[in-house]
Protein backbone atom coordinates (compact mmCIF):
# COMPACT_ATOMS: atom_id res chain seq x y z
CA UNK A 1 0.00 0.00 0.00
CA UNK A 2 1.07 3.62 -0.49
CA UNK A 3 -0.06 7.06 0.60
CA UNK A 4 -0.63 9.95 -1.83
CA UNK A 5 -1.04 13.53 -0.62
CA UNK A 6 -1.31 16.96 -2.19
CA UNK A 7 -1.09 20.54 -0.95
CA UNK A 8 -4.00 22.50 -2.44
CA UNK A 9 -5.94 25.67 -1.86
CA UNK A 10 -8.71 25.19 0.69
CA UNK A 11 -11.58 25.60 -1.83
CA UNK A 12 -10.02 23.07 -4.23
CA UNK A 13 -9.41 20.57 -1.43
CA UNK A 14 -12.98 20.94 -0.14
CA UNK A 15 -14.45 20.54 -3.64
CA UNK A 16 -12.34 17.44 -4.38
CA UNK A 17 -13.20 15.84 -1.04
CA UNK A 18 -16.91 16.52 -1.53
CA UNK A 19 -16.76 15.06 -5.07
CA UNK A 20 -15.17 11.87 -3.74
CA UNK A 21 -17.69 11.69 -0.90
CA UNK A 22 -20.69 12.08 -3.22
CA UNK A 23 -19.31 9.50 -5.67
CA UNK A 24 -18.52 7.04 -2.86
CA UNK A 25 -22.05 7.29 -1.43
CA UNK A 26 -23.77 6.97 -4.81
CA UNK A 27 -21.74 3.90 -5.80
CA UNK A 28 -22.37 1.99 -2.58
CA UNK A 29 -24.35 -1.21 -3.10
CA UNK A 30 -26.06 -3.70 -0.81
CA UNK A 31 -23.53 -5.90 0.92
CA UNK A 32 -20.69 -3.39 0.41
CA UNK A 33 -18.44 -3.89 3.44
CA UNK A 34 -15.96 -1.11 2.63
CA UNK A 35 -15.60 1.77 5.05
CA UNK A 36 -16.40 5.32 3.92
CA UNK A 37 -12.67 6.11 3.60
CA UNK A 38 -12.09 2.95 1.56
CA UNK A 39 -14.90 3.90 -0.81
CA UNK A 40 -13.47 7.42 -1.19
CA UNK A 41 -10.03 5.95 -2.00
CA UNK A 42 -11.60 3.69 -4.64
CA UNK A 43 -13.53 6.68 -5.98
CA UNK A 44 -10.27 8.60 -6.38
CA UNK A 45 -8.80 5.75 -8.43
CA UNK A 46 -11.92 5.44 -10.59
CA UNK A 47 -12.20 9.14 -11.33
CA UNK A 48 -8.51 9.52 -12.22
CA UNK A 49 -7.54 6.18 -13.78
CA UNK A 50 -10.74 4.92 -15.41
CA UNK A 51 -11.16 6.46 -18.91
CA UNK A 52 -14.96 6.25 -18.57
CA UNK A 53 -14.85 9.06 -16.03
CA UNK A 54 -12.51 11.41 -17.90
CA UNK A 55 -14.06 14.76 -18.85
CA UNK A 56 -12.73 16.77 -21.77
CA UNK A 57 -15.01 19.79 -21.45
CA UNK A 58 -13.03 21.28 -18.58
CA UNK A 59 -16.22 22.00 -16.67
CA UNK A 60 -16.84 21.19 -13.03
CA UNK A 61 -18.98 18.29 -11.89
CA UNK A 62 -21.68 20.26 -10.13
CA UNK A 63 -20.12 20.12 -6.67
CA UNK A 64 -20.75 23.22 -4.60
CA UNK A 65 -18.66 24.77 -1.86
CA UNK A 66 -20.27 27.23 0.52
CA UNK A 67 -18.46 30.41 1.46
CA UNK A 68 -19.94 32.90 3.95
CA UNK A 69 -18.58 36.42 3.58
CA UNK A 70 -19.89 39.75 4.96
CA UNK A 71 -21.42 42.14 2.42
CA UNK A 72 -19.02 44.86 3.57
CA UNK A 73 -16.09 42.62 2.57
CA UNK A 74 -17.64 41.92 -0.85
CA UNK A 75 -17.98 45.67 -1.40
CA UNK A 76 -14.34 46.25 -0.42
CA UNK A 77 -15.23 48.32 2.64
CA UNK A 78 -13.24 46.06 4.96
CA UNK A 79 -11.24 42.83 4.92
CA UNK A 80 -13.14 40.56 7.30
CA UNK A 81 -12.31 36.88 6.65
CA UNK A 82 -14.79 34.62 4.89
CA UNK A 83 -15.74 31.17 6.13
CA UNK A 84 -15.40 28.09 3.92
CA UNK A 85 -17.91 25.47 5.10
CA UNK A 86 -16.10 22.37 6.34
CA UNK A 87 -12.75 24.16 6.50
CA UNK A 88 -12.86 27.45 8.39
CA UNK A 89 -11.70 31.07 7.89
CA UNK A 90 -10.19 32.12 4.57
CA UNK A 91 -8.65 35.51 3.59
CA UNK A 92 -10.92 38.27 2.34
CA UNK A 93 -9.26 38.36 -1.10
CA UNK A 94 -9.92 34.64 -1.63
CA UNK A 95 -13.51 34.98 -0.39
CA UNK A 96 -14.14 37.80 -2.89
CA UNK A 97 -12.58 35.74 -5.69
CA UNK A 98 -14.85 32.76 -4.95
CA UNK A 99 -17.91 35.00 -4.63
CA UNK A 100 -17.21 36.53 -8.05
CA UNK A 101 -17.37 33.07 -9.65
CA UNK A 102 -20.31 31.68 -7.66
CA UNK A 103 -24.03 31.99 -7.01
CA UNK A 104 -24.94 34.46 -4.29
CA UNK A 105 -27.51 33.87 -1.58
CA UNK A 106 -28.42 36.60 0.88
CA UNK A 107 -28.34 35.51 4.54
CA UNK A 108 -29.54 38.11 7.04
CA UNK A 109 -27.68 38.08 10.35
CA UNK A 110 -28.25 39.68 13.70
CA UNK A 111 -25.79 42.65 13.75
CA UNK A 112 -25.11 42.12 17.47
CA UNK A 113 -24.60 38.35 17.65
CA UNK A 114 -23.77 37.45 14.04
CA UNK A 115 -26.25 34.53 14.10
CA UNK A 116 -28.78 33.89 11.33
CA UNK A 117 -32.28 35.26 11.74
CA UNK A 118 -35.15 32.76 11.68
CA UNK A 119 -37.99 32.07 9.25
CA UNK A 120 -40.40 29.15 8.83
CA UNK A 121 -41.89 26.67 6.32
CA UNK A 122 -44.72 24.17 6.58
CA UNK A 123 -43.87 21.11 4.43
CA UNK A 124 -42.37 17.82 5.62
CA UNK A 125 -39.30 17.89 3.39
CA UNK A 126 -37.37 21.16 3.88
CA UNK A 127 -37.30 23.24 0.68
CA UNK A 128 -33.85 23.96 -0.71
CA UNK A 129 -33.81 27.50 0.67
CA UNK A 130 -34.76 26.36 4.16
CA UNK A 131 -32.26 23.49 4.09
CA UNK A 132 -29.49 25.90 3.04
CA UNK A 133 -30.56 28.28 5.82
CA UNK A 134 -30.42 25.63 8.57
CA UNK A 135 -27.09 24.22 7.38
CA UNK A 136 -25.59 27.70 7.16
CA UNK A 137 -26.89 28.50 10.64
CA UNK A 138 -25.72 25.31 12.38
CA UNK A 139 -22.47 24.96 10.36
CA UNK A 140 -21.91 21.45 11.81
CA UNK A 141 -23.71 18.72 13.75
CA UNK A 142 -25.33 20.31 16.81
CA UNK A 143 -24.14 17.62 19.22
CA UNK A 144 -21.58 19.35 21.50
CA UNK A 145 -18.04 18.64 20.31
CA UNK A 146 -19.05 17.03 17.00
CA UNK A 147 -17.19 18.55 14.03
CA UNK A 148 -19.13 16.86 11.21
CA UNK A 149 -19.85 19.57 8.62
CA UNK A 150 -23.54 20.48 8.21
CA UNK A 151 -23.62 19.59 4.51
CA UNK A 152 -22.94 15.95 5.45
CA UNK A 153 -25.67 15.92 8.14
CA UNK A 154 -29.36 15.03 8.19
CA UNK A 155 -31.97 17.70 8.92
CA UNK A 156 -33.83 16.46 12.00
CA UNK A 157 -37.26 17.62 13.18
CA UNK A 158 -36.95 18.43 16.89
CA UNK A 159 -40.68 17.81 17.32
CA UNK A 160 -41.73 15.06 14.93
CA UNK A 161 -43.85 16.05 11.94
CA UNK A 162 -46.77 16.75 11.74
CA UNK A 163 -46.89 17.79 15.40
CA UNK A 164 -43.81 19.89 14.73
CA UNK A 165 -43.54 22.14 11.70
CA UNK A 166 -40.81 22.08 9.08
CA UNK A 167 -39.29 25.38 10.09
CA UNK A 168 -35.90 26.71 11.05
CA UNK A 169 -36.81 26.73 14.73
CA UNK A 170 -37.71 23.02 14.59
CA UNK A 171 -34.86 21.74 12.40
CA UNK A 172 -31.29 20.93 13.35
CA UNK A 173 -28.29 19.36 11.65
CA UNK A 174 -27.39 15.94 13.03
CA UNK A 175 -24.73 13.58 11.72
CA UNK A 176 -25.76 9.96 11.19
CA UNK A 177 -24.31 8.89 14.53
CA UNK A 178 -26.00 11.54 16.65
CA UNK A 179 -29.25 11.35 14.66
CA UNK A 180 -29.38 7.67 15.61
CA UNK A 181 -28.42 8.55 19.20
CA UNK A 182 -31.41 10.92 19.45
CA UNK A 183 -33.99 8.50 18.07
CA UNK A 184 -32.77 5.10 19.30
CA UNK A 185 -31.49 5.83 22.81
CA UNK A 186 -32.67 7.73 25.88
CA UNK A 187 -30.75 10.88 24.96
CA UNK A 188 -33.05 13.89 24.46
CA UNK A 189 -32.60 17.10 22.47
CA UNK A 190 -34.46 20.29 23.39
CA UNK A 191 -34.18 23.94 22.37
CA UNK A 192 -33.86 27.07 24.49
CA UNK A 193 -33.98 29.90 22.01
CA UNK A 194 -30.91 29.45 19.81
CA UNK A 195 -29.29 26.97 22.20
CA UNK A 196 -29.42 23.19 21.73
CA UNK A 197 -29.65 21.30 25.01
CA UNK A 198 -28.79 17.60 25.08
CA UNK A 199 -29.99 15.62 28.11
CA UNK A 200 -28.11 12.40 28.83
CA UNK A 201 -29.86 9.32 30.29
CA UNK A 202 -28.19 10.26 33.60
CA UNK A 203 -29.94 13.64 33.56
CA UNK A 204 -26.79 15.65 32.86
CA UNK A 205 -27.21 18.47 30.36
CA UNK A 206 -24.80 19.42 27.58
CA UNK A 207 -25.35 22.76 25.83
CA UNK A 208 -24.39 23.67 22.30
CA UNK A 209 -24.52 27.46 21.87
CA UNK A 210 -25.15 29.06 18.45
CA UNK A 211 -22.05 29.86 16.43
CA UNK A 212 -21.93 33.23 14.64
CA UNK A 213 -21.36 33.09 10.89
CA UNK A 214 -20.27 36.72 10.75
CA UNK A 215 -18.05 38.83 12.95
CA UNK A 216 -20.30 40.42 15.62
CA UNK A 217 -20.47 44.19 15.41
CA UNK A 218 -18.59 45.84 18.24
CA UNK A 219 -20.67 48.31 20.29
CA UNK A 220 -19.78 51.94 19.62
CA UNK A 221 -18.91 54.20 22.59
CA UNK A 222 -21.63 56.64 23.49
CA UNK A 223 -21.16 60.17 22.22
CA UNK A 224 -20.25 62.63 24.99
CA UNK A 225 -22.99 64.93 26.21
CA UNK A 226 -22.64 68.56 27.28
CA UNK A 227 -22.40 67.45 30.89
CA UNK A 228 -19.39 65.21 30.21
CA UNK A 229 -15.91 66.69 30.84
CA UNK A 230 -13.92 67.39 27.65
CA UNK A 231 -11.03 65.13 28.79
Amino acid sequence: MAELSATLTAPEAEEIYHTLDVYARECRTDGDTRTADERRADALCDLILDPRFHHTSGGKGGVQVQVTVPATTLMGLDDQPGDLAGYGPIPADLARELAAEGTWRRLVTDPLSGTLLDYGRTTYRPPAGLADFVRARDQRCVFPGCSRAAKYCDLDHGICYPEGTTSACNLACLCKRHHKLKHETEWQLTRDGDRFIWIAPTGLQYIRNPEPIATPRQPQPAAPTRDDPPF
